[in-house]
């Protein structure tokens, strides 16, 4: 594609306030920050925040509109593509891929070269009954997310995390890269806790060889876990553990070596 792009993700009359904090974190996934509600029938408290885990960014900056009027005002010119699984007055209901391709090979808002980035609204109604017919008016194009299954009814948060990777995977976008040093470790500064080291020193007095690379024991563990982001009383109760087993071992092999 020829121009930047940006999305935007619109929840219209969202009921649950757990789906729009597993929508931001959704969001986080696919590297989008940009959540915009549009007369949310439920308020936001901790159990969105919940939800969001560690994606908040769109949950703690979004734009909170209470009608399309109002959302039109304020919004940038752009797409809009909103997902619906009925057909709306006529219009056709294509598959997100699809709508994708279209728009990349022929928008002409894409085909000209610029710095700035188009901006590109994708629309998710309530859980109930989702979009209206009079919402669908509002779009340049209507698309589905398939399904294979005999429940062809998506939960919200799941329908717009597909819908953003159908939009990447189209689209394309800098994809995170994982690796082995790319595990979260364990937080610092918890005083006289190391379980890193300590998971060492254990798996050493356990007998195993630590400098092989095809299968490190080690490496291994450490991002079974420690990849997580251990709680402080996590920590401290995998350090006691790791400790006591290591007492017990030097306490074992010091007793076999008296009794030669």
């Amino acid at each position: 594609m020829k121009r930047p792009f940006e999305v935007r993700i619109v929840l219209v009359r969202s009921l649950y306030e757990r789906n729009i904090g597993a929508t931001s974190r959704a969001m986080s996934n696919m590297g989008m920050d940009k959540l915009i509600l549009i007369a949310p029938q439920c308020e936001l408290t901790y159990e969105a925040q919940k939800a969001a885990a560690t994606g908040q960014t769109g949950l703690q900056n979004r734009t909170v509109y209470q009608n399309w009027d109002e959302f039109f005002k304020q919004e940038p010119e752009s797409i809009v593509i909103c997902f619906t699984a009925r057909d709306g007055k006529g219009r056709q209901v294509r598959d997100i891929d699809d709508v994708l391709n279209d728009i990349k090979d022929h928008a002409p808002a894409f085909q000209k070269e610029s710095d700035v980035p188009y901006v590109v609204h994708l629309v998710f109604g309530p859980e109930d009954w989702g979009l209206s017919a009079e919402d669908l008016e509002h779009a340049n194009f209507c698309a589905c997310i398939p399904t294979f299954g005999e429940n062809w009814s998506l939960n919200l948060a799941q329908a717009t995390l597909l819908a953003m990777f159908s939009l990447r995977k189209v689209w394309g976008g800098e994809r995170t890269k994982l690796d082995g040093g790319s595990f979260r470790r364990a937080p610092r500064g918890v005083e006289g806790i190391n379980p890193e080291e300590s998971l060492r020193i254990w798996l050493e007095e356990m007998g195993f060889d630590l400098s092989k690379r095809k299968m490190n024991v080690f490496l291994v563990l450490r991002r079974m876990l420690l990849q997580n982001t251990p709680t402080k009383k996590e920590l401290v109760i995998l350090e006691t553990v790791l400790q006591q087993s290591i007492r017990k071992l030097r306490e074992w092999k010091e007793l076999k070596n008296r009794e030669r």
